[in-house]
């Protein structure tokens, strides 16, 4: 109920804001604007909705009532006639007296309800339409992960890009400004021109890596907007809060079971399924009446006439003497299901343990690597600030300055693509433990 709550606050909040502007602080306020707006979540809605309008459907077959109402009104324009033998009305025997029955006018009016008492098939097939309600709501919760994921993905590289612009417009900063260092020291005579060159050649490389980078931002952006069901023109910006669980030396356990459970709602509705086959050669007891009204007349239709009603009531019991070789061929297929079905069951479930241990593992590795590139950017920093010192006494050459500043950069660009791993890694393990 909470998170239901939750979506329909964002639902009208963000709307409105659409118009303009979108931010993300989280990649958790990316999933709920998601599970708001995404047709790919309203459709699976739509059909959630509409498994349970089949399972209420058979629900009501069970009682399978019909009720057909029939009326006609019949005009006998030329009555036939009939010979019967004149000595009933008092003529001579062996002669025969022409006589017309009927009236003109009839009117009939037929009610024809029917319920069905005990029908076991029927009934059997409740617990199918209750099966493949589940394993729609299973292979929704799959997509829906789907989706989560490569929204994550996205999200989280825009993150990264954001980080790497950060990065390289503070090194194309420092580039100019050991440009200028060597400019000043061309004019005294103290540098080359070549190292000039070289500075000026440093930047442009890093220019155009900050082009890129702002690019690929505009890519990302457009993923989660494609993922989101967001307008091109919506202005999207990413605020990225950070991970606090990064720094955790505890790797959270991961225990999905999407897989499994979809897999076992698929062998029930095979089972569901093969158990109403099997009831449909039972018999049905169905109760059976009919309600009627006839009017006959020879002035009009509907006049002053007395109706003249007339009712029945039974019991009807139906039974299949010769099998129906399509429900003989169901059975079959039925049973060969559940065995497919139980081997697919017992295969997720392997699939499920096995990714679980995989998620632990990218982001233990992941953590790793991202807490070892802070410590080497932190050291390629450190080098490089005491290189250009060395390098302004004249000591260090300016190749090597440039090459300690490209190591600082390269080492920047490295954080923060390992820190959108890690993120992305601690994502996915969330992702698969939420959706249950």
């Amino acid at each position: 109920m909470r998170q239901l709550i939750v979506v329909i606050l964002v639902g009208f909040c963000l709307p409105a804001g659409a118009q303009g502007k979108i931010s993300f602080r989280t990649v958790d306020e990316a999933f709920i604007y998601a599970d708001a707006h995404s047709s790919v979540f309203k459709n699976a809605t739509q059909e959630n909705i509409l498994s349970k309008y089949q399972t209420l459907a058979a629900k009501l077959s069970t009682w399978n009532l019909k009720s057909d109402a029939n009326f006609s009104a019949t005009d006998n324009t030329k009555l036939g006639t009939t010979f019967i033998p004149a000595e009933i009305f008092g003529g001579p025997a062996g002669t025969f007296q022409k006589v017309t029955f009927g009236q003109q006018y009839v009117s009939n009016l037929n009610i024809n309800p029917q319920i069905d008492l005990l029908n076991l098939g029927a009934e059997a097939k409740v617990k199918t339409a209750r099966a493949n309600e589940q394993l729609i709501h299973f292979s929704h919760l799959i997509s829906r992960k789907s989706l989560y994921e490569n929204l994550a993905a996205a999200f989280l590289n825009a993150v990264s890009c954001e980080r790497q612009i950060t990065v390289t417009q503070n090194s194309l900063l420092n580039a100019d400004t050991l440009t200028n260092i060597m400019k000043n020291k061309l004019n005294e005579g103290v540098a080359r021109s070549q190292d000039v060159n070289n500075a000026i050649a440093n930047s442009l490389s890093v220019t155009d890596k900050l082009q890129q980078l702002q690019v690929q931002l505009l890519e990302q952006y457009n993923t989660i907007k494609l993922l989101c069901d967001i307008d091109s023109d919506t202005d999207l910006q990413i605020q990225d809060k950070g991970l606090a669980l990064v720094n955790n030396d505890d790797i959270p356990e991961a225990y999905g079971d999407l897989l499994q459970n979809q897999q076992q709602w698929q062998k029930n509705y095979q089972e569901a399924d093969l158990r109403a086959v099997l009831r449909s050669f039972l018999p049905t007891v169905t109760l059976f009446s009919s309600f009627a009204l006839q009017q006959n007349t020879t002035k009009r239709f509907f006049d002053n006439s007395q109706w003249f009603a007339s009712n029945y009531i039974g019991l009807r019991v139906t039974l299949p003497l010769v099998p129906d070789v399509s429900k003989l061929t169901a059975v079959k297929n039925a049973r060969i299901n559940i065995i497919i079905a139980g081997n697919n069951l017992e295969h997720a479930r392997i699939q499920d343990k096995i990714n679980n241990n995989q998620l632990r593992l990218e982001y233990q590795k992941s953590l790793g690597s991202y807490r070892l590139a802070l410590q080497i950017e932190a050291l390629k920093k450190d080098s490089y600030l005491k290189n250009l010192n060395i390098y302004k006494e004249g000591i260090l050459s300016a190749t090597d300055l440039l090459n300690s500043l490209n190591d600082w950069f390269t080492a920047g660009i490295n954080t923060a693509t390992q820190y959108a791993a890690c993120a992305y890694a601690y994502t996915n393990i969330h992702i698969s433990n939420t959706l249950k």
